[in-house]
């Protein structure tokens, strides 16, 4: 006795109501990699004494960083803010237990992370 394969088509909405379609296409952060140049970081164990860290994109780079992202994968929540010069910082943001700080288009030329609680934490830049 053979079993077909059921099909189900399902449908995506927006914060809206809208459903995603080819008009209203479910949004997506790609990375651009063409140069081959691309930096990672990570602490699996994110404590006070490790905070704050400062990841320098321009020195590993030898340019700003315009994209990325950092992935909070511990239990506990950080800040994160970006700077153009290394000197004068952004706002700082709350990344909370799974959550992913995207970046893109902008000039980054370091990048800090303030521990709130016990954490862990990994990322790219390009």
């Amino acid at each position: 006795m053979s079993v077909e394969p059921r099909y189900r088509r399902i449908f995506l909405y927006d914060e809206n109501g809208a459903q995603y379609s080819a008009t209203n296409p479910l949004p997506i952060d790609i990375l651009d990699i063409s140069d081959g140049n691309i930096q990672s970081f990570e602490d699996d164990s994110f404590v006070t004494g490790d905070s704050p860290v400062t990841i320098d994109c321009n020195a590993a780079l030898s340019r700003n960083a315009t994209q990325g992202y950092i992935i909070n994968d511990g239990a506990g929540n950080f800040t994160v803010a970006f700077s153009t010069d290394s000197i004068n910082w952004g706002d700082e943001v709350t990344v909370k237990k799974n959550e992913i700080l995207n970046f893109s288009n902008i000039s980054v030329d370091s990048i800090r992370i303030t521990w709130i609680t016990n954490s862990a934490y990994r990322g790219i830049y390009i």
